[in-house]
């Protein structure tokens, strides 16, 4: 084989600019004119970390409901639904003026609770009516919604069209509240390089709002149910300007972008509701944003029904989000079942190794339980400062009587160890550090400024800080995981790995983990090790497309063409917005002699990521193989604008140059990679050995 040909094979993509095969190029021959067997270096992508009593009746409120679907024959008015991330009901005030004119115009809840403060659980939540512990989708970014009713499900039986545009990528159509939906927009942006990813990706609602108003103009005779999702207010605060910095910036650019939906439609003809999906702590009871703790500055969210002959006033009355669904159902003469208790949990602290929340309400009582239970008096004491069990302990009784008896009905349980996967960690010799083998089991409240700690030392990656945070809690998961993580970005890679093999002792039936090892492992080079532990992270959670990602690296890296086009495919099934995966399938594509398939492969990596550098770079291996040397110098140039590190690319525009007869510039190019990188890198000794072999003249 010649040098060109190695020179220029599709290169491992490790999370570093330097490729595996890249490393082994150097040491053969180079043969610039023989086009027909170059190979070119590409990148092999992966992902990365990831960084999860009966009953409360309320016969008044339920009256109330059958006299508002009683009042009209059944119609088919269009609705509306707007679903507000991160939103207190605390600010709907004179600074939302588009919202607050909608209070004023229609039913406005004033003691709504969400069932659970993560963005997940709570839309599940509330386009269902059923309470995450019936649903199933009780942590962001674990699970699939089950084949249960939602709004979009009973209004597309009914005859509607059914549109949802979401902001972010914690509600992307894996987690399955697609179903139902003629139009699911998640088309939001992901960064295909970038090594930390999350379920944050976001998009800005005006984005959002402008492929819902294209939407709702389209010539359609059917009413329509739309729902519109607007994340602007979550954590970091950083909204357009001239809007404020700040989290009330943040509020007042979301009630700019309600008031474009709702100037758009026609009012008369449709009932709009708009919900908070969870509230934000804002440093009150020592919780800086959400998720962890049970209290009302998260609980609390505002609920406005409003159009279509809706009453004006203001209702009281304690009303869950899982009342919304069915409510919305019956005032167009459908039917939803639904929960009826105001029930809450998270589960999120049981990640951390801690004990997870739930609460319940009765009128103004409401109980918190943990691994410690407090109950107050919302009425007299809305900000939760003064614990009544002492003084009302027959209702206390009665109330963890009832969540005991709901928490019965749960469908889905937090995971547990099973033999398989114990034999896999002794095969693996995978032991939890010192005699930490299973989380504390703490409070979540009293862990409240240790998380604290925990955001503000993972926002900064501060090894420094986490590795406090790891001595003082030796045996939680996340905080050893975020360490590992931190490292890793540091360059550290064997230290991360050794942390992440604590982090899977500690948390075994955890995907994640597992995951976050394989990843690590792969970057290391360590191939048949990642292999064994991306195939437990798939067996944990088979709908994982990353872990997929890393299947197929490891096969290509083993020569298995056939199962890694087989693995990325899997990846591309489950996330058809995965670039990295597209861009994966395409090196296999190219590198097994099918350039037409591999370039439509290449573009669709493109469609989902136009400055993705990696396909561009593939774009042009194929210009160049196929004997347009001008195309390929342009592709790689788009690839160096958008990764301009990216060494491989920039190697394949000397072997392009020279091959349309630039030689000058091939020298120059290949003379620039020789300054730039250090001795003994694999493509500082490719361009070396190329500068060797350049002709000395024109």
């Amino acid at each position: 084989m010649c040098e060109a040909e190695m020179l220029c094979r599709p290169a491992v993509r490790k999370g570093e600019r330097v490729s595996e095969s890249a490393r082994s190029s150097a040491q053969r021959s180079v043969d610039l004119l023989d086009v027909s067997k170059a190979g070119f270096h590409e990148r092999w992508r992966f992902g990365a970390t990831f960084l999860y009593f009966g009953r409360v009746r309320r016969s008044a409120l339920i009256l109330f409901f059958i006299a508002l679907s009683c009042r009209r024959a059944p119609q088919h008015p269009n609705v509306l639904l707007i679903t507000l991330d991160t939103f207190r009901a605390d600010r709907i005030t004179s600074a939302t003026p588009n919202l607050m004119k909608l209070a004023k115009s229609g039913e406005w809840f004033r003691q709504a609770d969400c069932a659970a403060p993560l963005t997940l659980p709570s839309h599940a939540t509330i386009l269902s009516g059923l309470l995450p512990l019936h649903h199933g989708l009780r942590n962001n970014g674990v699970g699939s919604f089950p084949d249960r009713p939602t709004l979009a499900t009973v209004f597309s039986k009914a005859g509607y069209r059914t549109g949802a545009f979401v902001s972010a990528f914690v509600l992307d159509r894996r987690f399955g509240l697609s179903r139902g939906f003629e139009t699911y927009d998640d088309a939001i942006a992901r960064d295909p390089n970038d090594t930390a990813t999350t379920f944050e990706a976001e998009r800005r609602g005006s984005e959002t709002v402008d492929r819902a108003l294209t939407w709702l103009r389209r010539a359609d005779a059917r009413p329509w149910f739309a729902w519109i999702h607007l994340y602007d207010a979550h954590a970091p605060y950083a909204p357009p300007a001239p809007f404020p910095q700040t989290y009330d910036g943040e509020v007042a650019y979301v009630d700019a972008q309600a008031g474009r939906i709702l100037s758009a439609i026609d009012r008369a003809n449709t009932i709009v509701v708009v919900v908070g999906d969870h509230g934000e702590s804002l440093g009150e009871h020592g919780e800086l944003t959400h998720g962890l703790l049970l209290y009302e500055s998260t609980l609390h969210v505002p609920l406005i029904v409003a159009g279509w002959g809706q009453p004006t006033t203001e209702n009281r009355q304690p009303i869950s989000t899982a009342d919304i669904a069915p409510m919305i159902a019956r005032m167009c003469g459908l039917s939803m079942t639904g929960d009826k208790e105001l029930y809450a949990e998270s589960e999120y602290a049981k990640s951390f190794g801690w004990s997870g929340l739930t609460s319940i309400r009765s009128g103004n009582i409401k109980l918190i339980r943990g691994a410690t239970s407090e109950m107050f008096d919302l009425a007299r004491d809305p900000a939760e400062t003064k614990n009544i069990i002492d003084d009302q302990r027959r209702v206390y009784g009665q109330l963890a009587k009832n969540l005991d008896a709901i928490a019965a009905t749960a469908i889905a349980t937090t995971g547990t160890v099973d033999a398989e996967t114990r034999a896999k960690l002794a095969s693996l010799g995978y032991v939890a550090p010192g005699a930490a083998t299973k989380g504390t089991g703490r409070d979540p409240r009293e862990m409240a400024p240790l998380f604290r700690r925990y955001e503000e030392a993972q926002a900064k990656n501060s090894v420094d800080d986490l590795e406090r945070l790891v001595r003082e809690d030796p045996s939680n998961p996340v905080f050893r995981s975020t360490l590992a993580r931190a490292y890793k970005i540091h360059g550290a890679i064997d230290r991360a790995i050794a942390l992440y093999r604590e982090a899977v002792a500690l948390s075994p039936s955890d995907a994640d983990a597992w995951y976050n090892l394989a990843s690590a492992l792969q970057e290391r080079g360590r191939t048949a090790e990642a292999k064994e532990v991306a195939s437990e992270a798939v067996r944990l959670d088979p709908r994982r497309p990353d872990a997929h990602n890393v299947l197929g690296i490891a096969d290509i890296e083993s020569g298995d063409a056939n199962g890694a086009e087989t693995e990325f495919r899997k990846a591309i099934d489950l996330d058809r917005r995965n670039a990295r995966a597209w861009n994966n399938l395409a090196n296999v594509l190219r590198s097994t002699g099918r350039s037409a398939d591999a370039e439509k492969a290449y573009r669709k990596a493109l469609e989902i990521s136009p400055a993705y550098a990696d396909p561009l770079n593939g774009l042009g291996v194929i210009a160049v193989q196929e004997g347009r040397a001008a195309e390929a110098i342009a592709d790689f140039d788009r690839a160096l604008a958008a990764a301009p590190n990216f060494y491989e690319a920039r190697l394949n525009r000397a072997i392009a140059l020279q091959l349309a007869g630039n030689v000058p510039g091939a020298r120059a190019e290949l003379q620039r990679l020789v300054t730039h990188l250090p001795k003994g890198n694999a493509q500082r000794k490719a361009a070396e050995t190329l500068l060797a072999r350049l002709p000395r003249t024109q």
